[in-house]
C-alpha cells in the first residue's frame, strides 16, 4: 500500500505538470538528459552485444575511456538492468520507470522498518510514513533527475531493516544474508549508500541507547558490532568494484577547492516544510506537515519512555546540526566537499524525522501538550519563514490547511465512530499535499534548470547516420554534440565528446593540449571537428546539419587507428596546440607565424610570460575591438587556438562567432575555447571583439596545410596488417621485416593500459602527445595492449576474503543449528 500510494503520488504530480511520458515537456532536467539517459543507452548496449566497448572500458567515448566508475557511479543502481526491456530510443521512459521504482521500493522499505520497529503502531500511519519519506523534499528536488542518487533514499531503511533484524535475532542466520544485501546496496551507488550506512549508524546507536533498564550493557555492544561485522563483510564483497572506483576518482579530472558556507539558519529551517524547493543550494528535510508534527511531538509526548524520547530527540538535533558544522559535513562528504549540492545527506535527516514521527504517533498523543507544542513550533516556523526563498506559493497554501486537517482528525480520532473517516481523510491528504510537493518542486525547478529535449527527429536523424557510417575499428564515425555531450553513448558512434565526473585526468588534458574545447573544468569535452585531430583519431565520418537543419554525412580521408613510425616519437617544436597535434601525427603540417595585437585607443595590451592580456580602457566603448595580425602561407587554412580568450572573433563567411562567452569562467561553468577554423584571406588581420579583459596566447594563430596532411594519412607504411579490437584491448599485427620503430595509437594513455611487443613482457606504454606509443624492435610483428583497472586485484582479494568470513558463518549456523537440533531429538 505504501508503494502503491507513493507511485500514485509521484505519477499525478508529474501528469498534474504535463512533463514526460504524459505530456510534452521534458522531465531531462540537467544531469539527467546530460549523463543518466546516454549511459543507460550505452549500458543496453553492452548488455544486448552492441556496444564498442564493456563495462571495465568504453571505445564510445573520449577516444576510448575507463568506464567501471562510470558503472558504478551512473549505472549500478538495481534497477538500472530493466533498460534491456525498452526499446533503443525509449531511454527517456526507461530513466522514468527506474525512479518510479526506486521511490515506490523506499516507501516499501521504510514502512516494513517502521512495522518492525515497533509492530504495535498503526499500519495506516507506517504506510503514510513510508510514503512521507519516499517524497521527501530531497528525494523530489535533487534526486529525481540525478537517478542513481535514489538508491541511496532505499538504502537508508534498507540498512535499518537489516541491523533490526540482527539486534533482534542473536543468530547467526541475519549475519549469513546480510553481508549480500549490503553488497547489493554498496553496488548500487557507494556515495549516498556512504551517506546513507552513517545514518543507519545513527540509528542502531540510538536502538540500543534506548534499550530500558533490562538490556544488559553486554547485549547492546554485542549487537552494535554484529551488526558492524555485516556491513563491513558486505563492503567486502562489494570490494571488486569499490576498490577500482576509488582508483578510478583518484584518477579522475579533479574539482577545484570548494569551501563550505553554513546557510541560515532561517532559510535551513525553512526547508523543513511541505513543498518548498532550494534545488543544490539548500537541503530537502521536508516529510509533509503531518510526519513533521509528529516528529516534534515526540519530545514531550509522555506516551514514549523518556530514555526513548531523549535519545531520539538528541539524534535528530544533532544529525541535523551536523549539516552545518565544518567538520561534520565533510565527513558526510567523505572529505569531499561537492561544487553543487551541498547538502546531499539529506535524506537521511528526512529519514529520522520520519522515525521519529512513527515512535511517538504509534504510541499515541497523551494529552494536549504533544498536539500544542508542535502545532506552535510549525506555525512560527511558517511565520518567520513565509516570504522566505525557498518557500513556494504550495508552501503557504498547504502548510496551514494540513495543520488544520491534523488537528480536526486528532479530535474526531477520539470518538470511536469517526476513527475510520479521520484516518481516510489523513491518509489522503498526506498523498494530495505529496502530489502537490512534486508539482510546486518541478515547477520551481524549472525556472533554475533547464531541461534538454527527449527522444526525438534529430536522434532519430544522426542515429540512423552514425550506423550507416560505422566502420569499427576500421575507422570512428563521431556523432558530434548535437542533442548531449554525450552523444557518443546516446546516439553510437566512437567519437571524442564525452562527460563525467570520472573522466581520468589524463585524458582531459590530453584532449585540451590538442585543442579541444571544454567545460566543468575539463570534465566535459567538445568534438573540435579538426581535419588534424580526425586523422590522428581515424575519424572519418561526421553528421553535420544543412542550412534548413536536415543531418547530412560528412566522410573524411584519414588515417588508420593505429599506425607504425619509423624510430622514436617524434616531437614538435611548434608552440600550443598545434605542436601537440603534430607530435600526435608525427608530422610537420602546421605553419605557426609570429602574431601581433594591434593597440588602439580602446584597448590596452600587456605581454605576461607566454599570453597577452588585452583589456579595455576605462572609457571604451564595449564591446571593443582589436585586430590580430598573422600572415598564413597561401593555399592553408587559418585556425585561432585561445582557450582562454573571452571574446569573439569575425569569420568573414560566417560573421561574428563567440570563442568564449562572457559567463565561461563562472564558478562550476570555467569554459575553455577549443581550436576552431576562421575563414577568409589567409594573409589578412583577424579582428576579434572584447567585452573585458581576457587572455590571448603569444602564438594563436596555426596555418594548415591540408595538402601535407592528405598525403600523410595516405602514407601505406604507416598502416599495420591488422588491428582487432576487444572489449578492453587491441592486438596488432605488424609487416614481418618492419625495422625499429613506435607503434602509435589513437587512444589516450590513461592510468591502466599495459602494452606488450612480441614476446616481451607488459609494461607501462610510453606516449606520443598523450596517446599510447609502443616501441617496437626490427622483426617484431605483434603488438598488444590491454586496459585493467588499477586495485582490480587487490579487491578481488577483499572479496574473496569477505566471502571466506561469510562461508565460515554460514557454516557455523549449520553446525549450530544441527546440534540444536539433534538436543530436541533427544528430548
Amino acid at each position: 500500500m505504501s508503494a502503491l500510494l507513493t507511485v500514485a503520488a509521484f505519477v499525478a504530480g508529474v501528469m498534474l505538470r504535463g512533463t514526460f511520458p504524459f505530456g510534452e515537456a521534458s522531465r531531462n532536467t540537467n544531469d539527467l538528459g546530460q549523463q543518466f539517459i546516454p549511459m543507460h543507452a550505452y549500458l543496453r548496449d553492452v548488455l544486448t552485444g552492441a556496444a564498442p566497448g564493456d563495462l571495465v572500458f568504453s571505445w564510445s567515448s573520449g577516444f576510448g575511456v575507463p568506464f567501471l566508475g562510470d558503472f558504478m557511479a551512473y549505472l549500478g543502481g538495481t534497477f538500472s538492468w530493466i533498460v534491456v526491456l525498452f526499446p533503443r530510443d525509449g531511454m527517456d521512459l526507461a530513466l522514468y520507470v527506474i525512479a518510479v521504482l526506486a521511490v515506490a521500493t523506499a516507501a516499501a522499505a521504510m514502512t516494513a522498518y517502521l512495522r518492525l520497529l515497533r509492530p504495535t503502531g498503526p499500519a495506516w500511519l507506517a504506510v503514510v510514513a513510508g510514503v512521507s519519506y519516499a517524497l521527501c523534499g530531497w528525494a523530489m528536488d535533487d534526486a529525481v533527475y540525478m537517478t542513481v542518487w535514489l538508491n541511496g533514499l532505499v538504502a537508508f531503511p534498507v540498512l535499518c531493516l537489516v541491523c533490526e533484524w540482527i539486534l533482534r535475532r542473536r543468530t547467526l542466520l541475519p549475519l549469513v544474508v546480510s553481508p549480500f544485501v549490503v553488497a547489493l546496496l554498496w553496488t548500487s551507488h557507494f556515495y549516498t549508500v556512504y551517506m546513507a550506512t552513517i545514518g543507519a549508524a545513527i540509528v542502531v546507536l540510538a536502538r540500543v541507547l534506548s534499550y530500558d533498564a533490562s538490556v544488559s550493557a553486554r547485549r547492546r555492544i554485542t549487537g552494535v558490532l554484529r551488526c558492524a561485522l555485516a556491513v563491513v563483510a558486505g563492503i567486502g564483497l562489494a570490494a571488486p568494484l569499490l576498490v577500482p572506483t576509488f582508483w578510478a576518482v583518484r584518477y579522475s579530472r579533479p574539482s577545484p577547492h570548494i569551501e563550505f558556507q553554513a546557510m541560515d539558519w532561517t532559510d535551513f529551517l525553512s526547508r523543513l516544510l511541505a513543498g518548498s524547493e532550494g534545488v543544490g543550494t539548500s537541503p530537502g528535510l521536508a516529510v509533509g506537515t503531518v510526519l513533521l508534527l509528529l516528529a516534534l511531538s515526540l519530545p514531550v509526548n509522555s506516551a514514549v519512555a523518556r530514555r526513548e524520547r531523549l535519545v531520539w530527540t538528541g539524534a535528530v538535533v544533532l544529525t541535523l546540526v551536523s549539516m552545518q558544522v565544518t567538520l561534520t559535513h565533510e565527513v558526510w562528504h567523505g572529505f569531499d566537499t561537492p561544487n553543487g549540492s551541498p547538502f546531499r545527506q539529506a535524506f537521511v535527516v528526512a529519514g529520522l524525522l520520519v522515525i521519529a514521527g512513527w515512535l511517538s504517533g504509534s504510541a499515541g498523543l497523551r494529552g494536549w501538550v504533544p498536539v500544542v507544542v508542535p502545532l506552535a513550533l510549525v506555525a512560527a516556523l511558517y511565520v518567520g519563514v513565509r516570504d522566505g526563498q525557498f518557500v513556494t506559493e504550495t508552501t503557504r497554501l498547504v502548510v496551514p490547511i494540513m495543520a488544520l486537517a491534523a488537528v480536526v482528525a486528532w479530535l474526531a480520532g477520539r470518538r470511536s465512530w469517526a476513527a475510520v473517516p479521520a484516518v481516510i481523510v489523513v491518509g489522503a491528504a498526506v498523498v494530495v499535499e505529496a502530489t502537490a510537493g512534486v508539482v510546486a518542486i518541478d515547477e520551481a525547478r524549472s525556472r533554475i534548470i533547464g531541461a534538454h529535449p527527449t527522444w526525438g527527429d534529430t536522434n532519430d536523424q544522426v542515429r540512423e547516420l552514425v550506423l550507416a557510417a560505422d566502420a569499427w575499428p576500421e575507422s570512428r564515425v563521431a556523432p558530434g554534440g548535437y542533442v548531449t555531450q554525450n552523444d557518443p553513448m546516446l546516439l553510437g558512434g566512437q567519437g571524442p565528446q564525452y562527460y563525467s565526473s570520472t573522466i581520468p585526468d589524463a585524458v582531459a588534458r590530453a584532449l585540451i593540449d590538442l585543442g579541444f574545447g571544454y567545460a566543468g573544468f575539463g570534465r566535459a569535452n567538445y568534438d573540435p571537428a579538426n581535419p588534424v585531430i580526425d586523422t590522428v583519431f581515424a575519424v572519418a565520418a561526421r553528421p553535420a546539419p544543412d542550412a534548413d537543419g536536415t543531418m547530412r554525412l560528412e566522410r573524411y580521408d584519414t588515417g588508420p587507428l593505429v599506425t607504425v613510425r619509423p624510430g622514436p616519437p617524434w616531437s614538435s617544436a611548434d608552440p600550443g596546440a598545434f605542436g601537440r597535434q603534430e607530435t600526435a601525427l608525427g608530422a610537420d603540417v602546421y605553419t605557426v607565424p609570429d602574431a601581433e595585437v594591434v593597440a588602439n585607443r580602446s584597448v590596452t595590451v600587456l605581454a605576461r610570460g607566454d599570453d597577452l592580456v588585452v583589456a579595455p580602457v576605462p572609457a571604451a566603448d564595449l564591446p571593443a575591438e582589436v585586430q590580430l595580425t598573422a600572415v598564413c602561407p597561401a593555399g592553408t587554412e587559418r585556425y585561432l587556438a585561445a582557450p582562454s580568450f573571452v571574446g569573439d572573433v569575425l569569420d568573414p563567411e560566417t560573421g561574428w562567432r563567440p570563442v568564449l562567452p562572457p559567463y565561461a569562467r563562472y564558478p562550476g561553468l570555467h569554459q575553455g575555447a577549443g581550436m576552431q577554423r576562421v575563414g577568409g584571406p589567409v594573409d589578412a588581420a583577424l579582428t576579434l571583439r572584447i567585452h573585458g579583459q581576457t587572455v590571448l596566447p603569444r602564438h594563436p594563430v596555426g596555418c594548415l596545410d591540408r595538402s601535407l596532411l592528405a598525403s600523410v594519412a595516405a602514407q601505406p607504411e604507416r598502416r599495420p596488417e591488422s588491428i582487432e579490437v576487444t572489449g578492453h584491448g587491441i592486438d596488432v599485427r605488424l609487416a614481418p621485416g618492419a625495422a625499429d620503430g613506435t607503434v602509435v595509437f589513437g587512444v589516450i594513455r590513461s592510468p591502466g593500459w599495459r602494452c606488450s611487443a612480441g614476446d616481451g613482457p607488459a609494461r607501462t606504454p610510453s606516449t606520443a602527445a598523450g596517446l599510447i606509443a609502443v616501441p617496437v624492435e626490427a622483426g617484431v610483428t605483434e603488438v598488444s595492449c590491454g586496459y585493467r583497472p588499477r586495485g582490480l586485484r587487490m579487491g578481488l582479494a577483499l572479496g574473496a576474503g569477505a566471502l571466506a568470513v561469510v562461508a565460515a558463518l554460514a557454516v557455523a549456523a549449520v553446525v549450530v543449528r544441527r546440534r540444536v537440533d539433534h538436543r530436541f531429538d533427544r528430548l
